[in-house]
């Protein structure tokens, strides 16, 4: 092992196999179980310690050339280490050998237990979360991607119960009265990606020249899986071209979990998904179909990105979640171009990733973690969204040709193995053969932020300068090497700017720097020069991608206080009224911002009346229903432009609403692309009366997309005593665990809704804390729902309850500084403008 890679453990113990045997219990919900590992031990040693959490350890024995020894057991409950001490020191292979119980617990990490009903029925399954630290949960383990081994798996149950792991079934042998499963051997492979699964199960399945590929539900959402399956096999066939290297297994399964913490787990040839972000039909709406695409297509890059080729360390995660986030887009794009992805690439990913680091508390994508709990705040925009636009900014600047080649070297070269960042970059240096790579990608990876480069023009050229852009000053003076990509009158340019300052002789009239948004910076203009670029916007001569990247620069740098919130709705009204995707959803979604953001204060009405003037001419261009070879964008900006006017009580648009809502009590037929929205204003006009209704409807509802739909109404209601009802409701039994942050989310995101949700996190935290474990990473989404506050006075309560430290978990300690801070924004923003 190479001694530059992090562990908790250390690395004279190395793991080579695993054999577990389960026998699980779906009435007691507890399991006993076998695990026996085989170790190599390469100095003398008599202790060895590894990774165990809420395992109750029976006895642990060491075999070694046919010698047994008994271990006294010390476990470290704080950092879920299991000390084993041996009479005698042990050196070479030997095996260790456990009994112990566990219980199947209902928090969605671990050996879990999901519950779900049919016909009225409880019902129950069994399945796996491991990542990022809970294989421990199931088994003593050296639960680090770095110590990779082979594992065999068995498991004893009833007869009449499906049986899931990574590999096919063996051969299943009677035992009495139940059944012994017996798994094929996996490939060497890291803790958090083995998977069990345990249940009354359905699949449809399909044949590959190599795979057997299933989707497997539950007995009455199996009529929801062929969409997936049809995916799958359209984008398994793309990525063994792209990667040109075959899917390895011969198995691959698509599991939906009713209780799912996350969207979809990787697990090797076992991939867990949400069933919202799995099941679906030809009447599911394009915003969830687009999902359940693109979230099969990112797991399934997993199965070479971070399956066979695994990060050495945590710290390293980008390389598995940053690839798969930008590789899933092109897979889907591939075999469905009328979709835009490209388009949609940069609002979901690039500007997500440039909001999220625009502020101080950010974190560099290459970040130093060492506790579990330090490990899943870094499943973020970050390490997801950032990653993938670097990555894609690297490509553009080597060429897609380049970056494919230098791909296939790197799993080619590290299959079956570990690597990091710089063995990546090393790959495809040898195929680049320029620049030196890694001294580029250093900045980017190791710095936290980004540029923002500021363009003044002068007599016969352009002075660039750069500098750390965040939304709130900070004393951070980064410097990056940055491929910049510009365009005028006359021709596309690229270089690569090394320095400070860059003096771009250019006598051209106008300047537009970062074409077609490939770099991760934002670009601030001389004031005289943003007249231009507004008129070559209006005039459609900017392309889509530049256009939008105008308007997001120019709300980030208002937020920031480098102009006016008038001098922003000015170039709004002037320039982007007329607008088209990706832009229309940027200003839609500033245009959101500033109304809640505004609600109750003096400017609010200038700011309903623009948006009220661009959303109406917004929807006055598509129109109210779904047309034939609508484009998806499109059908996703009806219902955002229908949400802003109504919730600006634009009368027409509520009439309609309320029109379409008795339609949907009539049992009429309704897009299922505005389904979500007349239930939203309908809340948001709503009684009691409309509150049990929604309320019935939720309890009835099986379909996962519907479900969701209908929570979010139940947090858009005026009236705040309904909102405390809903509230309570979140985190009740009505309402499954994975989807308790709803609610609280939904409200925080009503505009009327004021400091509630913080006086509702206050009086039931002791609640989420016990309920949220680190391992579902949901904890962090109700610190976040409160970054919407923006009074001084709530703000010091927010941060002298998280100084307590009762208050305190180190997996929400990231976000809570990033929540602060995101509320010292707005304080300042509402200052500087005098409201």
């Amino acid at each position: 092992m190479p001694k530059e890679v992090k562990t908790t453990l250390n690395f004279n113990v190395i793991p080579s196999h695993y054999l577990l045997h389960f026998h699980p219990n779906l009435k007691t919900f507890k399991f006993s179980a076998q695990t026996e590992i085989t170790v190599q031990v390469k100095k003398l040693t008599k202790i060895i310690t590894l990774h165990s959490k809420e395992l109750k350890i029976t006895t642990v024995l060491i075999q070694q050339n046919n010698s047994v020894q008994k271990a006294k057991i010390k476990l470290d409950v704080k950092k879920e280490e299991l000390a084993l001490t041996f009479s005698k020191s042990i050196k070479g292979h030997a095996k260790l050998l456990f009994t112990y119980t566990g219980k199947h617990n209902n928090g969605m990490y671990g050996f879990y237990r999901s519950q779900y009903t049919v016909k009225g029925k409880k019902s129950y399954l069994l399945t796996t979360q491991f990542e990022s630290a809970s294989a421990r949960a199931a088994f003593p383990c050296f639960d680090e991607p770095v110590f990779k081994a082979t594992f065999d798996v068995l498991i004893t149950t009833e007869k009449n119960l499906f049986t899931i792991s990574n590999m096919p079934i063996k051969k299943e042998l009677d035992i009495k009265t139940k059944k012994q499963v017996i798994f094929q051997t996996s490939p060497k492979m890291s803790t958090y990606l083995l998977y069990l699964g345990i249940g009354n199960f359905s699949y449809i399945s399909a044949q590959t020249k190599h795979t057997l590929i299933r989707v497997i539900t539950t007995h009455d959402q199996i009529k929801y899986a062929h969409l997936a399956l049809a995916y799958t096999k359209k984008f398994l066939d793309f990525f063994e071209k792209y990667f040109q290297i075959p899917y390895p297994l011969p198995k691959l399964d698509l599991i939906a979990i009713p209780d799912f913490a996350s969207g979809a787990m990787e697990n090797w040839g076992a991939i867990t998904f949400r069933e919202i972000a799995l099941l679906g039909d030809e009447h599911t709406s394009v915003v969830v179909k687009q999902n359940i695409a693109i979230t099969i297509s990112h797991e399934l890059v997993h199965q070479w990105f971070g399956n066979l080729v695994t990060m050495q360390w945590w710290d390293d995660l980008w390389l598995n979640e940053s690839f798969a986030t930008y590789m899933s887009y092109k897979a889907v794009d591939h075999y469905y171009p009328e979709w835009e992805l490209p388009l949609q690439y940069y609002e979901d990913t690039i500007n997500n990733a440039l909001n999220a680091d625009q502020l101080c508390s950010t974190h560099p994508i290459n970040v130093d973690v060492k506790t579990p709990g330090e490990v899943a705040e870094i499943f973020d925009h970050i390490s997801y969204d950032k990653g993938g636009s670097v990555l894609h900014m690297l490509e553009h600047f080597v060429s897609e040709k380049v970056f494919r080649a230098g791909l296939y070297k790197y799993l080619k070269k590290y299959s079956y193995q570990n690597a990091t960042k710089y063995d990546l970059w090393n790959s495809i240096q040898q195929v680049y053969k320029k620049n030196n790579l890694s001294k580029i990608m250093q900045t980017w990876i190791n710095q936290p932020g980004y540029p923002l480069i500021t363009v003044k023009q002068l007599a016969d050229s352009y002075q660039l300068t750069q500098q750390t852009f965040s939304l709130i000053p900070s004393e951070s003076n980064e410097k990056w090497l940055i491929p910049i990509n510009y365009q005028n009158n006359v021709t596309p340019s690229t270089f690569l700017m090394q320095e400070r300052k860059h003096l771009l002789k250019d006598k051209s009239p106008w300047l537009k720097l970062n074409t077609d948004q490939h770099g991760f910076y934002r670009v601030k203009y001389d004031t005289d020069m943003l007249p231009a670029l507004g008129g070559l916007l209006k005039e459609k001569k900017l392309s889509l991608l530049d256009s939008a990247g105008l308007e997001s620069d120019l709300f980030s740098l208002t937020l920031a206080g480098e102009y006016s919130l008038e001098h922003y709705l000015q170039f709004l009204e002037r320039y982007c009224l007329d607008s088209s995707y990706p832009l229309n959803f940027g200003v839609s979604s500033h245009l959101g911002y500033l109304f809640r953001l505004t609600y109750h204060k003096d400017i609010f009405i200038r700011i309903k009346n623009v948006s009220i003037k661009f959303h109406a001419q917004q929807l006055e261009k598509i129109g109210w229903h779904h047309t034939a070879n609508e484009s998806n964008t499109n059908t996703m900006l009806r219902s955002l432009a229908i949400a802003n006017l109504g919730l600006a009580n634009h009368n027409p648009t509520l009439t309609k609403i309320n029109q379409l809502f008795s339609q949907l009590k009539d049992k009429q037929p309704l897009d299922a692309n505005i389904r979500g929205v007349v239930y939203n204003l309908i809340a948001w006009q709503g009684s009691p009366e409309i509150y049990d209704y929604l309320l019935d409807r939720y309890k009835k509802e099986t379909l996962p997309e519907e479900n969701r739909k209908l929570l979010r109404a139940l947090g858009m209601f005026h009236n705040k005593e309904l909102l405390k009802k809903s509230l309570h409701l979140s985190q009740s039994s009505t309402v499954r665990l994975q989807d308790s942050f709803v609610i609280p989310l939904s409200v925080s995101m009503n505009p009327n809704s004021g400091s509630l949700i913080w006086h509702w996190t206050k009086d039931h935290w002791s609640g989420l804390l016990k309920k949220h474990d680190h391992g579902t990473h949901m904890l962090s989404n109700m610190v976040h729902n409160l970054s919407i506050i923006s009074d001084l006075p709530t703000r010091k309560e927010i941060e002298i309850f998280f100084k307590n430290k009762k208050n305190y978990r180190d997996d929400i300690k990231m976000v809570i500084k990033q929540t602060l801070e995101q509320i010292d924004i707005n304080i300042n923003f509402l200052r500087r403008n005098g409201l």
